[in-house]
């Protein structure tokens, strides 16, 4: 098997190649796809991302949630050295930015822990993943540590999104990964075993 930095150097490669067009097809397919799921629906408390980079366009799904009244928490680097993920909860999407490595994050408002959110449904990105939940991430750990807390609960619901050549056989783990419990791709929902 592959090393994880030698998958995810593949994977970027990829998104890196893909044209904007087949990007926003399979994005519009993709946000589809999660505003038929269920426990989109049901969620009253979403934590989400703002894609970029090649990953899936998720504004479709940000003012998806605002527009039906959900509480919207967006992701911002905090802490005295910017090294933690946080929380931020937002009302609209005027307040994004510009932040170091080509993010947009929430100006303003405070940022807290995810396990201090009564969040119903986290919508997660990732470079790879597998249909029993495994993610690869971009080799930071954030995700990993504001989901370590929580790891252990089926709530909230963790929903990685991904395009469909972007799930893979298999992925190296460690201890200290925490994967999804469903997959929302351009081809429709997976739900994953491994976390059910």
């Amino acid at each position: 098997m592959l090393s994880k930095a030698d998958i995810r150097a593949q994977h970027a490669a990829r998104r890196r190649e893909r044209g904007p067009e087949d990007a926003a097809s399979r994005s519009a397919e993709l946000c589809a796809h999660v505003l038929a799921e269920p426990r989109w629906r049901a969620a009253t408390s979403v934590a989400a991302f703002v894609g970029v980079k090649g990953e899936p366009d998720t504004r479709p799904l940000l003012i998806a949630a605002l527009a039906a009244g959900k509480q919207l928490w967006l992701p911002r680097m905090g802490g005295p050295r910017r090294q933690n993920l946080e929380f931020v909860a937002v009302a609209d999407l005027v307040t994004l930015a510009p932040a170091p490595f080509g993010l947009l994050e929430p100006q303003g408002g405070t940022g807290v822990a995810l396990a201090e959110t009564d969040v119903d449904l986290v919508l997660m990105p990732g470079l790879a993943f597998t249909r029993t939940g495994v993610r690869l991430g971009y080799g930071k750990g954030h995700y990993d540590g504001a989901m370590a807390p929580l790891r252990d609960h089926p709530r909230p619901v963790r929903m990685g999104l991904c395009f469909s050549d972007e799930l893979v056989e298999a992925l190296p783990e460690e201890p200290h990964d925490v994967g999804v419990h469903a997959l929302a791709t351009d081809l429709g929902l997976i739900d994953c075993t491994c976390l059910q």
